[in-house]
Formats: C-alpha cells, structure tokens, sequence
C-alpha cells in the first residue's frame, strides 16, 4: 500500500471511529473566527504549557526553535485545526508535523500533553466567546483534536518503522512480529515484578 493510501485509511478509519462528520466540520469552522480572535491567548497558554517541561525545552534546543518560532508554528497549526478540510491534503500535512517530531525524537507522551493542552485552551477559549451550542462544539473540537493526534502519531510511527528497516533491513512486518512477541515478555514480567512488590 503506497503511503498516501496509508494516511487517507487512517484518516478515514479515525473519522468512523470517532465520529467525525461534516456537521463536525462546519460546527468549528462557523466558530473559528471568533476563537481565532483569540489566538494569542491560546498559544501562549499552550505554549506555556510545553516549556513547563524540561524535556520539551531540550527538544525545542536541538530543532533549533526560538519560543518565538515555536509560536509562529503553533498560530499555523491552530488554524489548520479551526478551518482544515480534514481531506486528504490536510491529512498529509498533519501526517509530516508527526515525522519532524520523530526526527527530533520529540516522545509520544509530549504530543498527547499538548493536544491535552491545545484542547484545555480551546475550551476557554469557547467558553469565553459564548459559542450558541458550547457543548456540541466542544465535542466537535475534541474529535478534531484527537484526529490531528491520531495522523502525526501515525507519521511518528511510520518514521520510527522506516528508520529501523534502513538501518537494520527489518521488513516493517518482521518487526511488527518481534515487537508484538517482546512485549508479551514484557508484560509478563513486568506484571510478575509488581505482583511480587504488592506481596512485600
């Protein structure tokens, strides 16, 4: 499968699965000038958020990015959520935000607490423009938020995958295979470890 039938499946199984429809769309478009008015609050308070973290700050040093660049990559970002078609070409952009954080070896834990951030800042946001249906559009922000997660985690993946099968000639399958073999061992013996230390 070529990789952009991989992200449009992605994107197309995440929408089913959390019930992303065009009225989703619509909903955060029709509010997304006014919580864009908004912008420079959302940012900074997201921003805020990921220099709270030693390791974000780390990672931001090494990708060379100012606070200030940061900030200028957030602001695009919060747009592509609030107005993005959430078609295929929105989909591969998101996808390759997901590959520069594995190029820099940003941890998957670190992207989850910023959409945890991004969608703290967005419901204050809406709470403070006094959206008609709060409710439902915060619902809809919410499965849009996790859509954006679900397609740069995937691009994550797919770096983490292709870098193992340059570097080692692993085929994305066999590795597949080891992992999924690896982790039952783990599980068993992390699980026999904790067992044995609720014992003490």
């Amino acid at each position: 499968m070529s990789l952009e039938k991989d992200i449009e499946r992605i994107s197309e199984e995440a929408k089913r699965y959390l019930e992303i429809g065009e009225e989703d769309i619509i909903r955060v478009h029709e509010i997304s000038n006014k919580l864009l008015k908004h912008s420079e609050k959302i940012v900074s308070g997201a921003l805020k958020s990921l220099l709270s973290s030693d390791l974000a700050i780390k990672f931001l040093k090494e990708a060379g990015l100012t606070k200030e660049r940061a900030a200028e990559l957030y602001s695009r970002w919060l747009g592509q959520v609030l107005k993005g078609d959430y078609g295929l070409e929105h989909a591969k952009n998101v996808f390759m935000i997901g590959l520069a954080h594995a190029r820099y070896g940003v941890h998957r834990r670190l992207m989850c607490l910023c959409i945890g951030a991004w969608l703290r800042e967005l419901l204050r946001a809406l709470k403070e423009v006094g959206a008609e249906d709060s409710i439902e559009t915060a619902i809809s922000i919410s499965k849009l938020l996790i859509w954006n997660l679900v397609i740069m985690l995937q691009g994550y993946y797919i770096a983490r995958v292709e870098s193992l099968k340059r570097a080692s000639g692993i085929s994305p399958t066999l590795f597949e295979r080891l992992f999924k073999l690896k982790a039952d061992e783990v599980y068993r013996s992390i699980m026999a470890d904790m067992k044995m230390a609720s014992r003490k």
